[in-house]
C-alpha cells in the first residue's frame, strides 16, 4: 500500500511540473519581449505626416540650402510674453495658442534667428481659418512673417520661392542723393527693429 500511495504521490508531482513547464513555456512563447509596461505610450515612427513629407520635400528645393528647415515647433518656443506682462494676461493671451504648433520654421544659417514660419491648412476650412486662426494676427503684430499653404497633392516649387521671396527678402536700404547729401530711403518699415 506504502508503494502504491509513494507511485501516486510521484505520478502527481511529475503531473503538475509538466504543467508548470508547460505553462512557462507558453508564457514565453506568446509574451516573448512583451513587458508590461508602466508607460501609456507607443512611438510615432514619423515626425511629419504623408502632407508634411511632400510639402517638406518642396520647400526644401524652395530653399535650396538658404535658410535651415525646422518641423513641428511650438508656437510657444517662438512667441514669448512681453517683459513685465501680469501673470493673468499672459495667460489668457497664451490660451489661444496653448498646444499649437508651426508646421515648419525657416531660420537664418548664420544665427538660426527665426525668419519665417509656415503652416499648412485645408482649403474647404481655409476661409473660417483664416477669420479664427489667432496667429494670423499675433504673427503679423509680432513683425513675425506667417505663410500659409493650402495642403494640395503637387506644390509647386516656383510657387513656393516666389511667396518666400517677398516675404523674407527685405528691401535693402537705397541712398539717394539731395543737394550734395547722401540720405538713406527706406521703402517700408516692415524690416525694421526698433
Amino acid at each position: 500500500m506504502l508503494k502504491t500511495l509513494y507511485g501516486m504521490n510521484w505520478k502527481i508531482i511529475a503531473l503538475t511540473a509538466g504543467l508548470l513547464l508547460l505553462a512557462f513555456l507558453l508564457k514565453r512563447v506568446f509574451w516573448h519581449g512583451k513587458k508590461p509596461s508602466r508607460y501609456p505610450y507607443q512611438r510615432n515612427g514619423m515626425i511629419f505626416t504623408a502632407d508634411d513629407r511632400a510639402f517638406f520635400r518642396m520647400l526644401k528645393d524652395a530653399v535650396g540650402g538658404e535658410f535651415e528647415i525646422f518641423g513641428k515647433i511650438r508656437v510657444c518656443d517662438i512667441i514669448v510674453p512681453k517683459k513685465g506682462a501680469s501673470g493673468h494676461a499672459v495667460k489668457k493671451a497664451f490660451s489661444s495658442i496653448e498646444g499649437r504648433h508651426f508646421d515648419f520654421v525657416l531660420c537664418e544659417k548664420n544665427n538660426l534667428a527665426v525668419a519665417c514660419v509656415v503652416q499648412l491648412h485645408d482649403k474647404p476650412h481655409s476661409v473660417r481659418q483664416n477669420k479664427e486662426d489667432p496667429l494670423i494676427p499675433i504673427c503679423g503684430n509680432l513683425g513675425l512673417p506667417l505663410l500659409r499653404f493650402a495642403i494640395t497633392a503637387d506644390y509647386s516649387v516656383e510657387e513656393i520661392r516666389e511667396k518666400l521671396r517677398k516675404t523674407i527678402i527685405k528691401e535693402p536700404f537705397l541712398l539717394v542723393e539731395m543737394d550734395g547729401r547722401k540720405e538713406p530711403r527706406i521703402s517700408g518699415i516692415d524690416g525694421m527693429k526698433f
